[in-house]
């Protein structure tokens, strides 16, 4: 009678090594572990058959293995549970919109940027991407461009944009990250009332022509009368104050959500695939949108289109848009280069999410 160990008790190992960014946990017990894992995967693929002690030997340290990695790998990144931040110690970036940025760094590299978003100030309006020139519905809706390419054209078109953060997946993809293209958004998106792209059963956040948000799902039947904006997500990471679990996968993220009161807008981006940040899965962002202030919250497009620009109106230089995470737009996953060899690289999107305030200091 033989035994054959090698397929069996490896396949979690595995995907944890294929994986989209999985196997960037953060810690080094983590990798040496899995390495040492590698090397035991190896010794034991040289040759398929053993006695049974033997066999019986290799399958369980196998187990014992891959349950100590299981446990590491599950430890998350989450805020404290059940508090929420005090925006006191925010940075004001315009009235009524203010930011932070946090790191971590346990049990992984983590930097989250967070921006919340008072609705009810005076002035303050949302704005998305408009429909292109030649728009056909479900084909070619929007051109693509980067979160600062549609701050700056907001602002070159008489808008004060202060803030933009990238909204929707699109089609067709893969498609050439950095250059302009038409493309078709997943889900319903409305442009100062006008209609650029159908729900498709996707959440929503939406803004009432009375200033009122609110996130929904939305189908090709929702009524869409009373709709100012609207932008859409992949689907909900938070539900009336709970995250919803889904995939374990590490990746850059971008997150919108609403408070309990429907008053603020909140906004989190993630940085992932780089040396400094690794990422985070959407149970994490649905913890972090909460931890900020949000009751409902969705994942929005995500990976190499996490983008989120700031107009720094107090800076000297000419150009004063400026990104306030680190977009890995090209899609490359770059955990393992040393920090200074990392660079930033923006995405062409199919749609972004603007905030402005009319009235203000330009």
């Amino acid at each position: 009678m033989v035994a054959d160990v090698n397929d069996r008790r490896f396949g979690y190992y595995e995907k944890l090594r294929s994986g989209d960014g999985s196997l960037a946990v953060g810690r080094f017990l983590v990798r040496d572990r899995l390495r040492f894992v590698e090397r035991f995967h190896t010794m034991i693929s040289r040759t398929r058959t053993y006695s049974p002690p033997v066999a019986r030997i290799l399958e369980l340290a196998a187990v014992v293995l891959m349950a100590s990695v299981q446990l590491l790998c599950a430890q998350d990144a989450n805020p404290p549970k059940e508090t929420r931040y005090d925006w006191s110690h925010g940075q004001e970036l315009q009235n009524g919109i203010h930011f932070v940025r946090i790191e971590k760094t346990e049990p992984r590299r983590m930097v989250i940027h967070a921006v919340r978003v008072d609705s009810s100030t005076p002035g303050l309006r949302l704005h998305t991407t408009s429909r292109r020139g030649e728009w056909v519905e479900g084909k070619t809706e929007t051109d693509r461009q980067t979160t600062r390419e549609f701050l700056r054209k907001s602002r070159s078109q008489g808008l004060n944009m202060i803030l933009a953060v990238n909204a929707d997946a699109f089609s067709p993809w893969p498609a050439p990250y950095n250059q302009s293209t038409p493309t078709d958004l997943a889900g319903l998106a409305i442009s100062d009332g006008v209609l650029v792209s159908r729900g498709s059963g996707s959440p929503s956040l939406m803004r009432s022509k009375s200033g009122k948000l609110q996130i929904a799902r939305t189908t090709p039947e929702t009524d869409i009368s009373d709709i100012e904006l609207a932008v859409s997500g992949f689907a909900l990471c938070l539900n009336n104050g709970r995250p919803v679990m889904g995939e374990d996968i590490l990746h850059p993220r971008t997150g919108l959500g609403v408070s309990e009161d429907n008053r603020y807008l909140l906004i989190v981006v993630i940085d992932g695939r780089q040396p400094a940040s690794l990422g985070a899965t959407t149970g994490e962002l649905g913890d972090w949108l909460f931890h900020f202030g949000a009751y409902r919250g969705i994942n929005m497009d995500g990976g190499g289109s996490t983008s989120l620009a700031w107009w720094d109106a107090t800076s000297e230089d000419a150009d004063k848009c400026r990104l306030l995470n680190r977009p890995v737009g090209n899609g490359i996953k770059a955990e393992q280069l040393p920090e200074l060899l990392f660079v930033s690289t923006e995405r062409h999107n199919g749609n972004n999410l603007g905030v402005s305030l009319e009235g203000q200091q330009k």
